[in-house]
């Protein structure tokens, strides 16, 4: 059950209360009695007044050191939520996010180092007191070791990346696991202190009732409240204040309890509470016997949501995230948010391995429905992970553990899905691993990357017209690994970034080479993938990349997918707008498979259209069906005055077809495979028959 829902009960028992003493008859006012001698009359005053001082005095004390508490158990939190965006900032110079990641580390290192100092020594100026008891301060003790190893590691990645060095992995890895036995510390820290403060406002409570004994064994004896308007008029207004008090400090202490145990942002439960959740379903289910259900669920490309709308947007999509999580699942199953953009669902009492399956194709579609936001509308998804107890797990820690793997899974599968765990998905997420520690030493350390350049012919001249710079990585245990296995690992931790910018730069820097060789017709196409889009300096690393190589902008050809241009079409038009008013031409590669828009094509700045090669492999002689798509696919390109390369053609029937339809260029197999940088200048060289002007007919410029 929600927070929310836990404080609407609370809130409907009071109602409940009050409309029951409301209900209650009151006592008649009994007869006065014969007025009291005046200095006995002046004396019970002033002893009443003296309790009533006295408590008022401890009462503020009280809420003085309540709101004190308060702020110390939300600034300790807080240590939690600046380690973690220590560690984010760390992930994001890793790989080489530049001066933004960079100010972000500096500046929650700073936030980090001065509250924690405030929280050991205490700052009256922010409302910390610095009177921690002898176990609070041993478990300061303990906590040091670990702040000083952030502090020093941060440090160091900083001073990494003012220097414009490459921070290494390993690094960043110390400076995750410091951070999380540091999150692990200031949490028992959290709940001492939260002890502590429930003994002294238990303290409290029992001195205000023995103040309040003695006042009403006072007004019994002098009856003086009974006797006198005025006076009933006095009881009443220090009852109400009494009550008022109590009711505060009960507030406080139900605050702080709830910033122990609860998410502040979305109201959920928080990691701490979830793994008690977790580990309790685990223990009842293996008394009673049933399945449960552990979902680890990761929203797909949030970070760009954080990137273009800032984090305020990205905090409210979050807590509507959460709500449509809460409603998508039953009032006795758990929703929590572990950190960042990652929840998990524990579900209980289900009998069948599929009723998982049924409740995350449940939220996915709930989560796929457009988020209103500051105005504006949101589009957000999820990958969903699945493990199930007894299954895959005998504890809490393993199914968690599972539960991530598979989620990995359902993100490689294309996102917005969900996986379930299977034992050869961890000899995959193996696999993975060590492909992406492999390939970032081989962007460290450089050697193993290698670039094959793949020519296209313009057969109605012979003339070779450019190459396209196609990737290989020869890893020193695999081999020669393709790009088929390692760019969608690099994809997807942001590997692909500094990896297209090695790509850019050396394929720049080798036709320049091939320039002065004397062969200065020849141009580069090099391929981008959408996250380099989204990162929003694409413009600036291809203008360096060219100024670097020396070579004129009309020489370079950026090649994008349909699904790149449809992930963010404001984005990617401002980009290719950008590119094009440097002289950089823009092509569509692999034209016809993705979502294909003829008004993308219209308002879209895109010099070439590369039919895929699944069509060319599909042409075939008296076959008017196979021939439709690419026949349409070059009137289209014609009329819009683009240009046009068939890919894949692979046999000489391919090549005279296309031919016919009017695409007379063309890059496959049958004219060469990938070709090292060094076996340029030969083929090059080497003489192209073109074909017979018969077969070539009436060339359309342009085409």
């Amino acid at each position: 059950m929600s927070p929310d829902r836990v404080l609407q009960r609370s809130a409907h028992t009071g109602q409940t209360e009050q409309r029951t003493a409301d209900v209650v008859p009151k006592r008649p006012l009994e007869r006065a009695v014969p007025q009291r001698p005046f200095g006995r009359y002046a004396m019970a005053l002033s002893f009443i007044g003296l309790l009533a001082i006295a408590s008022t005095i401890l009462t503020s004390a009280a809420l003085s050191r309540q709101e004190k508490d308060a702020g110390v158990i939300s600034t300790a939190a807080n240590q939690v939520l600046l380690s973690q965006r220590i560690t984010e900032a760390a992930r994001e110079l890793e790989v080489g996010n530049g001066a933004i990641a960079a100010a972000a580390l500096n500046e929650s290192l700073s936030n980090l180092t001065r509250t924690h100092v405030d929280l050991k020594f205490g700052d009256e100026q922010v409302g910390i007191p610095g009177d921690l008891s002898p176990a609070l301060d041993s478990l300061f003790v303990s906590l040091e070791p670990h702040y000083d190893s952030i502090v020093a590691r941060a440090s160091g990645i900083l001073v990494l990346a003012e220097s414009d060095l490459t921070v290494p992995h390993e690094q960043v890895q110390e400076l995750a696991a410091d951070a999380e036995l540091y999150e692990t510390a200031m949490s028992s820290i959290v709940f001492r202190y939260q002890t502590e403060a429930e003994a002294r406002v238990a303290n409290l409570r029992v001195l205000g009732y023995v103040l309040l004994s003695i006042t009403i064994v006072v007004l019994i004896v002098e009856g003086l409240f009974f006797f006198r308007p005025a006076a009933t008029a006095a009881r009443r207004r220090w009852e109400e204040q009494v009550a008022s008090h109590l009711s505060e400090r009960e507030d406080d202490q139900r605050r702080m309890s709830y910033l122990a145990r609860f998410d502040p942002l979305t109201g959920l439960i928080n990691r701490f509470m979830f793994s008690d959740r977790l580990a309790n379903g685990i223990a009842r289910a293996r008394r009673e016997g049933g399945l449960v259900s552990l979902m680890f669920l990761d929203l797909d490309e949030f970070k760009s949501v954080n990137d273009r709308f800032g984090h305020a947007t990205g905090d409210e999509l979050l807590k509507q995230v959460a709500e449509r999580l809460e409603d998508a699942v039953r009032e006795s199953d758990t929703v929590a948010r572990i950190g960042g953009d990652e929840f998990t669902i524990v579900l209980e009492g289900n009998q069948r391995v599929e009723d998982a399956g049924h409740v995350a194709t449940k939220i996915l579609r709930a989560l796929e429905v457009p988020y209103d936001v500051d105005g504006g509308q949101l589009h957000i998804t999820a990958s969903i992970g699945i493990a199930l107890y007894p299954i895959d797990g005998e504890d809490a820690d393993s199914l968690l553990r599972d539960a991530d793997i598979a989620m990995y899974s359902a993100k490689s599968a294309g996102r917005n899905t969900y996986q379930y765990f299977t034992p050869e998905l961890r000899e995959q997420t193996s696999e993975r691993l060590f492909l992406i520690d492999g390939l970032r030493r081989a962007l460290d350390v450089g050697g193993e990357l290698d670039l094959l350049y793949q020519p296209f012919i313009d057969m109605a001249t012979g003339q070779v017209l450019g190459l396209e710079a196609l990737a290989r990585w020869n890893h020193p245990e695999l081999g020669l690994v393709y790009p088929n296995r390692f760019v969608p690992v690099a994809e997807e931790t942001d590997l692909i970034i500094p990896m297209g910018e090695w790509v850019l730069f050396e394929a720049c820097r080798q036709l320049r080479q091939w320039h002065d060789a004397g062969m200065d017709d020849l141009t580069v196409s090099v391929n981008v993938s959408s996250r380099q889009l989204r990162r929003g300096n694409l413009v600036d690393s291809v203008d360096t990349a060219l100024k670097d190589a020396g070579l004129a902008p009309e020489f370079l050809e950026i090649e994008l997918t349909e699904g790149t241009l449809g992930d963010d079409t404001e984005l990617a038009r401002r980009t290719l707008e950008r590119l094009r008013s440097l002289g950089v031409n823009v092509s569509i590669d692999d034209f016809g498979t993705g979502y294909s828009s003829l008004s993308y094509l219209q308002n879209f700045p895109i010099t070439k259209l590369k039919i895929d090669k699944s069509f060319v492999s599909e042409v075939a002689e008296n076959d008017t069906a196979a021939s439709a798509l690419p026949a349409a696919i070059i009137g289209l390109a014609r009329s819009l005055d683009l240009d046009v390369i068939a890919e894949g053609v692979e046999t000489i029937d391919q090549m005279k077809l296309l031919a016919e339809l009017g695409c007379y260029k063309m890059q496959g197999f049958l004219f060469s495979r990938p070709l090292r940088a060094d076996d340029v200048g030969p083929f090059v060289a080497g003489a192209f028959e073109p074909l017979p002007p018969a077969l070539v007919g009436e060339k359309v410029e342009g085409v």
